[in-house]
């Protein structure tokens, strides 16, 4: 077959790094301001994406397992997009650029991810394409995609950026790829699938309490849906809110963003639970509760809250029913036992509270810390579907998943939740979905009062993870580095402390607490968390934190300073005793409280 040259032009090879990055599990850059959108500046541009689109239908990619991974000419990718002013032309350059490897194309149009991935396989196509800035401000946009199951990530991200940086030959097609606009029959597939697999279920049951804040983004392309599933007495929120103009971003972590939706507050003071999106709608809280949105009270449910709910659920229900029918068909106990083992296991976020660990080891079952990144947490739970469906004597994952009833419930802290799909057996964080999931839980295991669940859950007293700006990604990366850096070398080897670190980002846990370091994969935004078994430790563990986080910031001159309005509870609560935390020092005694919990003092760390 005859190839050539990318031959991608010069501001897209320059922008190499940037675009395509090592650490990330999508591509997220900078697209220009309001009104100049594209401009000189930006970086992820229409012909950015087109070279994107071009690598991805021609490359050869190597998976870690040796294998390869590519498109074959004839092949077909679904494509759809959040409702951003610049999603609909990054899409129609994507399409482009996969055109031109004779790769066909199935336009969706605006869609959250999760009907990007179930199209996939409703359309029979090979791959996909969500554009999506997810939840971030409208001057980043980025793409998440894929091949078959396997999303394209990391090392794959790197091996795009190799191929656009030494001008990689390509194939060339017989003929370029159809674009088709499939939209209509997208949205009808999906909406069918969601309706007869949900709607029998809530038929009958009294649905009032149950509202839906759409958020303004994707997910106001269902209402219909929701309507179908649930009934007319479910509250729909967010319908045609403007979250493209700079005041409301759909964030569905933010107290201070979910309390700008209209009829919000008046939801939960008529007691009813609230579910919002984000923009993509691929991640999803849960609110219940009067003063939910109150800071400092509880009610704001996110991953590792909802992590709970999860746990009990599969270790009390699904597991020992999954374990009954494959003891039932007869499937030996050596087998039997390791399939439990793997059912049993619950993925822990380095953002979760220490109470989730115990919480599942109480229930029976065991954690393992997964490194963030839903591209990744998908990998693993895929891997072990297909372990047990070979255990259990089925030839495929949709079979196993198909025979058995078996759905693989996991979380990142992120409001990922990941629910392998009851025909196919594959993962997938829908959050459209997830809302009939959850509800149909909740329904099953008692939990109408959400408050009343946790009041009987362990507890400490625990920070949000606190993400707050960084001048830029290569600010971010240096600070990041250092600070794992001091935390690994302080605290590594020492007795009673465990430490897990990967992707840049670094926890240790002792019995009375945990602390967290790292850095955001997708903007220039550094994370950290802290946890104390009393407020007093909480208080003087996050000291300790800002006073390296403040001392790696002046060290690589990154002045940008704690976003006070996303982490409102520094001069909100009284009990931080934090009103400024810029100006925290390793010095102050706080910070020096908390070494001293190890028998350190300052002069002893490695800085």
């Amino acid at each position: 077959m005859a190839v050539e040259r990318l031959n991608a032009p010069a501001n897209v090879s320059a922008n190499a790094d940037k675009l395509f990055k090592g650490t990330s599990y999508d591509i997220r850059a900078y697209v220009g301001e309001p009104g100049r959108f594209f401009g000189d500046d930006a970086v992820l541009t229409p012909e950015a994406v087109r070279i994107a689109g071009r690598l991805m239908g021609g490359m050869t990619f190597k998976l870690k397992n040796g294998s390869e991974l590519t498109l074959r000419e004839g092949d077909t990718v679904v494509i759809g997009y959040d409702n951003g002013p610049t999603s609909e032309p990054l899409a129609n350059a994507f399409a482009e650029g996969l055109s031109e490897s004779g790769v066909n194309v199935y336009l969706i149009g605006i869609s959250g991810s999760g009907q990007v991935y179930q199209n996939q396989t409703q359309l029979g196509a090979q791959g996909h394409v969500q554009i999506t800035r997810s939840h971030v401000e409208v001057t980043t946009n980025g793409a998440k995609f894929g091949i078959g199951s396997q999303g394209i990530h990391t090392y794959l991200l790197k091996q795009m950026n190799e191929a656009l940086k030494n001008d990689i030959e390509l194939p060339v097609p017989s003929q370029k790829g159809e674009i088709t606009d499939l939209t209509d029959k997208g949205l009808d597939e999906y909406a069918d699938k969601m309706t007869s697999r949900y709607s029998g279920y809530f038929k009958n049951k009294d649905n009032s309490k149950i509202a839906v804040n759409l958020f303004g983004g994707t997910g106001s392309k269902y209402p219909e849906l929701f309507r179908s599933v649930f009934g007319d007495d479910v509250t729909i929120l967010g319908e045609g809110l403007d979250v493209n103009s700079g005041g409301l971003l759909a964030d569905p972590t933010r107290k201070e963003m979910v309390a700008k939706v209209p009829g919000f507050q008046d939801a939960l003071d008529a007691g009813k639970r609230i579910h919002s999106f984000d923009l993509d709608a691929d991640r999803g809280s849960v609110t219940q509760g009067a003063d939910a949105l109150e800071t400092g009270k509880t009610g704001h449910y996110l991953g590792d809250a909802l992590a709970y709910i999860l746990a009990e659920y599969k270790l009390r229900r699904a597991v020992p029913l999954l374990v009954n029918n494959l003891k039932c068909a007869g499937v030996a106990e050596e087998k039997l036992n390791e399939i439990e083992r793997i059912a049993k296991t619950v993925y822990i976020d380095a953002r979760y509270t220490s109470g989730v660990k115990r919480f599942v080891e109480e229930l029976g079952g065991s954690t393992v810390f997964h490194a963030k990144g839903h591209s990744l947490w998908k990998e693993t739970i895929t891997a072990n579907m297909a372990k047990m469906a070979e255990l259990a004597g089925y030839d495929s994952i949709g079979a196993f998943a198909e025979g058995t009833g078996y759905r693989d419930l996991q979380i990142e802290a992120s409001l990922h939740l990941f629910a392998t799909d009851s025909e196919d057996g594959f993962p997938r964080d829908d959050a459209v979905e997830n809302i009939f999931i959850l509800e149909q839980i909740f329904a099953e295991m008692g939990h109408d009062d959400l408050a009343r669940f946790f009041e009987a859950v362990p507890s400490r007293f625990t920070t949000k993870e606190i993400r707050t700006p960084s001048n830029s990604n290569e600010a971010k990366e240096g600070v990041t580095a250092d600070v794992v850096n001091v935390i690994r070398e302080t605290f590594g080897g020492m007795d009673g402390v465990d430490m897990v670190e990967f992707e840049g980002q670094i926890r240790i846990d002792w019995p009375a607490g945990f602390l967290m370091y790292g850095m955001s994969n997708t903007s220039p935004k550094l994370t950290f968390m802290v946890e104390g078994s009393t407020e007093t430790l909480r208080n003087s563990a996050l000291h300790f934190m800002l006073g390296l986080h403040n001392l790696y910031k002046a060290k690589h001159g990154d002045d940008a300073p704690m976003d006070l309005s996303e982490n409102d509870f520094f001069i909100k609560e009284s009990g931080y005793q934090t009103p400024e935390p810029d100006k925290v020092t390793l010095n102050d005694g706080m910070a020096g409280d908390f070494l001293a919990e190890f028998g350190l003092d300052v002069e002893e760390l490695p800085l």
